[in-house]
């Protein structure tokens, strides 16, 4: 039996100021199997997944994705709305291999 790849389509990307994780949102799809779901990853893996980014639309520029809202602590939460990015798709394995992950499903 051949092992089915996960990819996962990110639609958008979360973080907060003083917080070591990220929440990626998105869409995986295995096989025929699709369903959305939120995992949480370090701010390492983000890093990767800035620069599959960039390497599949040239134009793309992270910063330009973000909006910054000010918290009730003052710490500052970061969002990048990803929905219209042109390419945004990745095999899962390939981006979170090195690091384990959290998958949230409902």
């Amino acid at each position: 039996m051949r092992k089915i790849n996960k990819i996962i389509e990110i639609k958008s990307i979360q973080f907060e100021s003083n917080e070591p994780e990220v929440l990626v949102k998105g869409n995986i799809t295995q096989g025929t199997m699709r369903y959305s779901t939120d995992i949480i990853i370090s701010q390492t893996q983000l890093n990767i997944i800035v620069n599959q980014l960039k390497k599949k639309n040239s134009a793309f520029n992270f910063s330009d994705t973000l909006t910054v809202e000010t918290m009730f602590n003052n710490e500052t939460m970061y969002t990048s709305d990803l929905s219209n990015t042109l390419e945004s798709s990745f095999y899962l394995n390939e981006l979170l291999a090195p690091k384990t992950f959290v998958q949230i499903r409902a």
